[in-house]
């Protein structure tokens, strides 16, 4: 059985298509050539013959004595090629110039002086079309006297016979011609086109087969649509490749997790025990310290658990609580001052108000307002303003420091993974952040950026079944001064 992803047939490929519409346009331009050079070509031969009858009936008129002479009429109207031929002008007429003893059937009557070249095109089809050997009469005007109408009569043959040698002319001609153009028009196009989409078309399957493997990215030579679409392919296998390794590494990653995460666990939990003796010892600085420690080594623990739903596929579970968000970005900005370390020294505005309640899940949402304003820290803004309000169809957060804005390495796509702007840097602050927005169904962009500070602003829904709650007392937000 043969396979659907063999190569198709020539009659199918675009090779046999360009084919077929070269040889069909070419037929076409050899009709709209053959048919006016055709009506065109009876037209010359009906004028021919009108002039060669005048000039008869001249010589006939100049003879004189000898005008009755039959001999000499006859060999006249055969030089001229017509049957019976009279001149007309104006106050004057001459004897017709006939043969003698000949019976004309004439089926048609042509005037040359209201012949125009649509009605000579279907002139000349009717005459090959339809047999015969009857007489033709011609009227027109002689070219050498444009006052003079010659009216002759003609045999119908000679019509009929030049009239298939122009045919036989222009159709071989004009197949020559067109043959020479379509074959030149077909080996363009198949170098222009066929070529290059055939060499697009196997490295797209090349890649379908490995896309991890090495590629045959064609190189871009030329600036038009194929050479943008062969180097826009290209960027994008490589940006597939890149996805691709950097998925099967975090994968290897997140296994690599899981079997720590479980040592890691006990190794907390023995922490967490020494820090409730702590908390519980008589000196208030040693309490206070351990209350401090306490908190996060309970929040470590809760991120084991939430490292092996965040490694799973899907979004992560939500433990959705109402609770004041002021209270939240107070305590990650106490947490993110307290990670950077003496040399972090960064004051942090929180102007939220007191009563803005959101529905969320708390701990995801601390890891977000966490890794924003630690990166912030860490990039060197010294001051960081965190907004919010409630506005219709859920909240908007907005957190903006006076750092010197994304390096250029994120600023096409601040949230890709495994790119940091620092040295050091994992990478995946933003992309985390990101993740835990979108699972709350909400988002988060950067809104401007550069030598002046960078500006976050993040999206969050309402959740169902309750809203974001803002007092009349507390409409107007506060500022909280955290430094």
């Amino acid at each position: 059985m043969p396979s659907r992803t063999a190569q198709p047939r020539q009659s199918r490929s675009l090779s046999g298509l360009l084919l077929r519409l070269t040889v069909v346009f070419g037929l076409l331009a050899m009709a709209s050539i053959l048919l006016p050079s055709l009506g065109r070509a009876g037209q010359d031969w009906l004028v021919a013959r009108v002039n060669g009858a005048h000039l008869a009936a001249l010589a006939l008129e100049a003879a004189g004595e000898d005008i009755l002479d039959p001999l000499l009429q006859d060999e006249l109207l055969t030089l001229a090629g017509v049957e019976l031929v009279s001149l007309r002008t104006p106050g004057r007429s001459l004897l017709p110039l006939a043969r003698y003893d000949v019976a004309f059937a004439i089926d048609r009557m042509i005037d040359l002086r209201t012949l125009t070249l649509p009605r000579a095109i279907m002139l000349s089809l009717d005459l090959l079309a339809v047999p015969g050997s009857t007489h033709v009469r011609v009227v027109g005007v002689s070219v050498q006297d444009p006052g003079t109408v010659v009216d002759l009569v003609m045999l119908r043959a000679p019509l009929v016979e030049a009239l298939r040698d122009a045919a036989y002319r222009i159709v071989v001609t004009g197949s020559l011609i067109g043959l020479v153009a379509a074959t030149l028009l077909f080996l363009a196009l198949q170098w222009l086109l066929v070529r290059p989409m055939r060499a697009l078309t196997e490295t797209i399957e090349h890649f379908a087969k490995d896309p991890e493997g090495p590629q045959r990215r064609p190189a871009p030579l030329r600036n038009d649509e194929i050479g943008r679409a062969m180097a826009a392919i290209g960027a994008m296998q490589e940006a597939i490749r890149e996805d691709l390794w950097r998925k099967s590494r975090l994968a290897a990653l997140g296994t690599a997790v899981a079997k720590v995460n479980h040592d890691l666990r006990g190794v907390l939990a023995t922490a967490l025990l020494v820090s409730d003796r702590l908390a519980a010892s008589a000196d208030p600085k040693v309490s206070a310290a351990a209350e401090t420690l306490l908190g996060s080594i309970e929040r470590a623990v809760a991120l084991c658990s939430r490292t092996m739903e965040f490694a799973r596929e899907g979004p992560p579970t939500l433990a959705v609580t109402r609770f004041p968000l002021r209270g939240l970005v107070e305590e990650c900005a106490a947490s993110a001052r307290a990670a950077a370390g003496p040399e972090g020294r960064a004051v942090i505005l929180a102007e939220v108000a007191p009563a803005l309640t959101i529905a969320a899940d708390r701990e995801l949402l601390f890891r977000v307002f966490l890794n924003l304003l630690r990166n912030a820290i860490e990039a060197g803004a010294s001051s960081i303003t965190v907004r919010a309000a409630a506005e219709e169809g859920g909240v908007v957060v907005t957190l903006a420091d006076n750092g010197p804005g994304l390096p250029a390495a994120l600023a096409d796509d601040p949230f890709r993974p495994f790119h940091s702007g620092r040295k050091g840097g994992s990478g995946l602050g933003l992309a985390i952040a990101r993740d835990l927005v979108r699972a709350h169904g909400g988002d988060i962009a950067v809104v401007a950026t550069g030598p002046a500070g960078t500006t976050f602003q993040l999206a969050l829904p309402h959740e169902p079944g309750g809203v974001a709650e803002e007092s009349d007392a507390a409409a107007e937000p506060t500022q909280s001064r955290l430094s």
